[in-house]
């Protein structure tokens, strides 16, 4: 009887330990399946997140050329656009649309101030062809046959704008000095303040033409104005200093050939432009000082 009793003992115990056995397995399966679940979502963002993070490195990506040899580019000098009657300075509106219509056809980026002093400090470019348009004085025309011109081909320029010119009929006035800067593609740079011959003046006069004019072209059209321009071309080691000493960040003279960072920020060559020249006869022009 004894021995019975114990087999229904064991017996029952075996039940009981199957019973335990079970529900501990069902109480488990999902926190299981959840951990898996928790997981598996876990990893997928994580991807997600990789992704984007590439995806956005991507498009931060800064698009400038580096060189492993120094850049060096055509700054282009142009003056007065009309017929030009013997006057080298004056340049047929139609041959300058011919010009510009031949820097488009040959891909050629058109420079800011702001980029090219960029390309001079970093030796990169945000082309691979690169070139940057000047015009000296600031003679009403480049507003009236210029500008409609760089519109429409979506060309960037710079005119570099005699202080004292305001109020004559032949130069741009500060109304229009504005509507090409808020373009966004034509920006006004300094030509000083009267035009003189920096390398002649005595030491508070230059700094005058430099300073006031700065100071002019910041404060009437609320920026930072980075170029000067030598009237003339004129300028000496004294005049490199004082264009530093107002703040400025380059300085263009009207020496032939391309600017480069080892001429000096404040001895930039150019190429200047005289009438005469069709499209081909312009690329020639400017491709022959590389």
């Amino acid at each position: 009887m004894l021995n019975i009793r114990k087999k229904l003992l064991i017996i029952l115990l075996i039940v009981l330990g199957i019973e335990l056995t079970f529900i501990g397995f069902q109480f488990l399966k999902p926190t299981q399946t959840t951990d898996v679940t928790k997981t598996s979502a876990s990893s997928r963002t994580s991807e997600k997140e990789t992704a984007t993070t590439a995806d956005s490195s991507e498009t931060n990506a800064d698009p400038w050329i580096e060189s492993s040899e120094e850049i060096s580019f055509p700054i282009l000098m142009y003056h007065s656009l009309a017929e030009s009657e013997g006057n080298s300075l004056k340049i047929p509106p139609a041959e300058f649309r011919e010009h510009m219509q031949w820097l488009k056809e040959h891909d050629y980026y058109t420079l800011t101030p702001e980029e090219a002093y960029r390309v001079l400090t970093e030796n990169k470019k945000p082309a691979e062809k690169i070139v940057w348009i000047t015009f000296d004085d600031g003679y009403l025309n480049n507003y009236e046959d210029g500008f409609p011109i760089l519109k429409e081909l979506d060309l960037n320029a710079t005119i570099n704008y005699i202080v004292d010119r305001q109020g004559a009929s032949t130069y741009i006035d500060v109304p229009q000095m504005k509507e090409m800067k808020d373009s966004g593609l034509v920006h006004i740079e300094s030509h000083t303040m009267n035009h003189l011959e920096v390398d002649k003046l005595a030491e508070a006069d230059l700094a005058y033409e430099l300073s006031e004019s700065k100071a002019f072209f910041d404060n009437t059209l609320n920026q930072e104005t980075l170029l000067l321009c030598y009237p003339a071309g004129r300028y000496n080691e004294t005049s490199k200093t004082a264009a530093a000493d107002a703040g400025y960040k380059m300085a263009v003279t009207t020496e032939p050939g391309y600017a480069r960072a080892s001429d000096g920020l404040f001895a930039l060559k150019r190429v200047r432009i005289s009438p005469g020249y069709d499209g081909e006869g312009f690329g020639q022009l400017i491709t022959a000082y590389q």
